[in-house]
This record gives C-alpha cells, structure tokens and sequence, in this order.
C-alpha cells in the first residue's frame, strides 16, 4: 500500500488490539493473541458482540476483558488495531468506519464483496495513513515460502500446470455462509487462488462453473431448502502461460490429497495439507531421480498469523508484508469467474496486477529448523 506519509511507529509498548465480531472464527484469532500477550507486544482491548449470549460467554472464559455492545464505543476506544471478522457482507462499511476512527484495520478474507468497494476501502486507508491488510495470509507461511521460493528459482523447471484443492461439509451455524453469494470460490478456494497467483503470476482468464451438490442442510436447527451453489471447479490461465485449476466446494466430507500440486518441465513439488495449514513439501526433481520430502518448517504457525506480523510491522516502524493490489486481484479474478459462470465461457480478467507475490515475501524466515525441542511452540517462544 502506497501512502503520502507512512504512520508513525509505535515503537517498544504493546500494541492495543480490539476486535469487530465475536463469530467461530474469533477463537482462532485468539490463539494469536495468545501467542503475543506472554511477549508484550500486544494487549487485548475488547471485543465487539452484538449477542448477548456471546457475551456473556467471552465474560466467562476472558474475565477482565472489555466487552462492548454499541460499535461507536468500540470505535471510540483506545485501539491501535481492529480486527474485522464479521460476515463477509460487512466487512467494507465496517473496515471503512474503523480507518476514520484513526485504526490500523486486519480484516478477514474477502476485503470486500466487490472489488470497486475494496478499491475505496484501500483509497480510504491512503488516505487516513493507517496500515489495512487482508486474509487468507498465506504468503506469510514460512513452508509456503520455502516451496514458493525453490519454484521461483527453478527447481522443477517452468511450470505449466498447477492444481488447488480445498473443501469442507459447509456451516451448521450461520445461514449466511450459504446465502451471499460468493460461494465456495470466494470463501474457500480464495486460499488456494493466493497461493498459485504467488508462484503463477497474475490471472488473464478464467472459466467457472458451480453446481449444487444436493446435500442436506440443517442450520440452527432448521432444515435449509434452498442454498447458494456449494460446488465449484475453476479454470485459471495466467499471464506467464502456465494454467491451474481450483475445487472449492462446501460439499466435501473429507479429503486427503495435496493441497496444491504443481507440474514443470522437469518435476514435480506438492504441498502437503492444506495451504492455510501446511504439513510439508514433497518434491520430485528429474535429474535426482526421487521423492524428497521436507517437514514443515514452523509447524505452529497459525493461518491467523497476519495479526501477529501486522503487530511486528507497526513496533518496527515498517509496512506489513503484505500487497493490496494482490489482493485487490483476487476479487477481480472472483468477479470474473461470476461473470464466467453466468456466461458459460471463459471470460478475461478486466484489469491486471502487475506483481507477483506480496512485497517482502520473499523475507519471511524459511530455514528448515533440525534443533527445534518442542514442536507445540513457536521458535521465538523457545
């Protein structure tokens, strides 16, 4: 993100972090908290619930902890950092209202529902000089960048082909998760699109196709009729002439297959696991003749993990590794597999990135690590 004035750092004392929604994915967010509340680096200032019910949980297990029930007076509290992880559907008015009150902003994947909503929103973090960055934060895994680097240097050659895959059974507890109309493709299958766009480069083309699996629902204990398309295959041409392939589905029980699988004119290197959860790479390299396997290299690292980098970046006074245009892609690629699908052909992305992975990537710490004693905490806990 380019900015007229870089925002001040916050130097050696914690950093102050608030939360906008208190949905299942709050609890991941907390293992992060978790992990930087023993250091220091970060407090815990509140969470925003609308529930009452929830809040009277997080009173139970986060005694002590602000718990507001009015987002003005969120706003108006003493945050360094909001967190938006509401429905997908709010993210933009929510993330826009937490820049003008002077916060830095973390929101969960999508930045928005339209890339035009998503451009204002990064016009409006320019403007306000505060730092916005957005899930899925894939890049910042240290085994994705060890896989990531090896391919850009070459190791299997030029890629031409490559396959995604990422799947669940769907939610049982928010309605929404099947009714706004992103699909599979946006809410799952937008890891593995950052993923190949990291190593592949920008997306020219696409062409999209969903369906309905006929899988019975029950949300809240209400049996659901009629739901958005729950699966979708996705064709990706990309600029440097190599071509991939996403599933996304909430249709999917239970799988065991590569996360990602990627094919060059002289090997072959897979990452096991799923990319927001890597479990290692096994690579097949012709002039070595084998399989070569490599565990993952910081095996507590967390898919929530961008908060902790985003608090890192703001003590040390640097942006965060992180690329909005990247991101801002990503939508463009999802609207135009919207328009493929409608469309039923392949359909050009309209506009183009110019990158070809997050700024800084390339910096984040992948030496594989022999001497680790106990594989429950991170390296720098140890």
């Amino acid at each position: 993100m380019k900015t007229g004035a870089r925002p001040r750092r916050i130097g050696d004392r914690p950093v102050v972090i608030g939360f906008i929604g208190a949905g299942n994915v709050l609890g991941a967010y907390l293992q992060s908290m978790d992990r930087l509340l023993p250091t220091g680096r970060a407090v815990l200032g509140g969470i925003y619930a609308r529930n009452p019910r929830r809040r009277k949980a997080l009173a139970a297990t986060r005694p002590g902890i602000p718990l507001f029930d009015s987002l003005e007076e969120a706003l108006a509290a003493a945050w360094d950092v909001a967190v938006v992880i509401t429905p997908p559907a709010t993210h933009m008015q929510l993330a826009h209202r937490a820049l003008k009150s002077g916060k830095h902003v973390l929101v969960e994947k999508p930045l928005a529902l339209r890339a035009t909503d998503a451009r204002a929103l990064v016009k409006c973090a320019q403007q306000a000089h505060r730092w916005l960055v957005s899930a899925p934060f894939v890049h910042l895994s240290p085994t994705f960048a060890f896989l990531a680097g090896e391919l850009r240097q070459g190791a299997i050659g030029t890629i031409h082909s490559a396959r995604g895959l990422y799947g669940n059974s769907g939610s049982h507890w928010a309605l929404w998760y099947h009714e706004e109309g992103g699909g599979p493709l946006a809410d799952l299958g937008i890891y593995n699109l950052k993923s190949l766009t990291c190593v592949l480069g920008p997306v020219q083309a696409v062409f999209h196709r969903e369906t309905r699996s006929g899988r019975h629902r029950v949300i809240g204990g209400k049996r659901v009729g009629k739901y958005d398309p729950d699966v979708a295959h996705t064709l990706l041409v990309h600029r440097g002439g190599a071509t991939s392939q996403i599933v996304s589905s909430h249709a999917i029980v239970q799988y065991d297959r590569p996360a990602l699988e990627f094919y060059g004119t002289s090997g072959t290197a897979n990452l096991r696991g799923d990319d927001w959860d890597p479990r290692g790479v096994d690579m097949w390299r012709e002039a070595r003749g084998c399989w070569e396997s490599y565990p993952a290299i910081e095996p507590t690292w967390h898919w929530t993990d961008g908060l902790v980098e985003l608090v890192q970046a703001l003590q040390e006074g640097r942006p965060p590794i992180s690329d909005l245009e990247h991101d801002l892609h990503l939508l463009d690629v999802l609207e135009a597999a919207g328009r493929s699908a409608k469309l039923g052909r392949m359909v050009t992305v309209r506009r183009q990135w110019a990158g070809a992975g997050p700024s800084g990537a390339q910096h984040i710490r992948a030496v594989r690590r022999h001497h680790l004693h106990d594989h429950t905490r991170p390296t720098d806990a140890q």
